[in-house]
């Protein structure tokens, strides 16, 4: 087996065994066990449990970014799709168990990953989409914005909400009312930003 091909199948046992029984003690035992590869396998490809995380969270935003790009190009409401976006990704991130496990139980490991998603979701993110907003930009159909500052609000804007929900967003229509008044804000400020560079 390919060495990409074993990491993938580990990969793919540590998301179901996190999204299943969220972390855990043994939680590298339980992976190798899933991923029918011996612990020294694992920790050959995963030295910490942290790049377990890591490649996890990289993974899930690749996955995430490339359905948004595909969605969103040449639509006629850029500025919609990106709406529905954010609150596609906030609704799914509070309904995924492994998630909801970490944020309620181990906030070490929030504070340890948190400092990471933002360069990482840019890394991802500003190839993807800011194509997508320069060609709605050009068009009219969206404001003329930065796109790193449109990129960057929406990774913050996404984060807070999921990390802390309030009772009033729960539901689909208040978050999305709630998400496009906010990216608003964010573009005005992207265009202070272009008009000051």
């Amino acid at each position: 087996m390919k060495r990409s091909e074993l990491r993938e199948r580990i990969l793919d046992a540590a998301a179901s065994v996190l999204r299943e029984q969220g972390p855990r003690t043994r939680l590298i035992t339980t992976i190798a066990e899933r991923a029918q590869v011996s612990r020294p396998t694992l920790y050959r490809h995963f030295p910490e449990r942290y790049d377990i995380y890591d490649s996890l969270l990289r993974q899930e935003l690749e996955r995430v970014v490339d359905d948004v790009a595909t969605r969103a190009h040449n639509t006629a409401s850029p500025f919609d799709d990106y709406v529905q976006m954010v609150v596609g990704l906030v609704l799914e991130a509070r309904r995924h168990q492994g998630l909801q496990a970490v944020i309620a139980g181990h906030p070490e490991i929030m504070a340890m990953q948190l400092p990471k998603i933002l360069p990482m979701a840019l890394e991802i993110a500003e190839p993807r989409l800011t194509p997508i907003l320069e060609v709605g930009a050009e068009s009219g159909r969206w404001p003329s914005i930065n796109p790193r500052v449109a990129i960057t609000w929406t990774v913050r804007l996404a984060m807070s909400m999921i990390l802390m929900p309030r009772p009033k967003d729960a539901f689909d229509e208040d978050l999305h009312q709630e998400v496009a008044a906010l990216l608003h804000v964010a573009t005005k400020i992207s265009r202070t930003e272009v008009l000051s560079d």
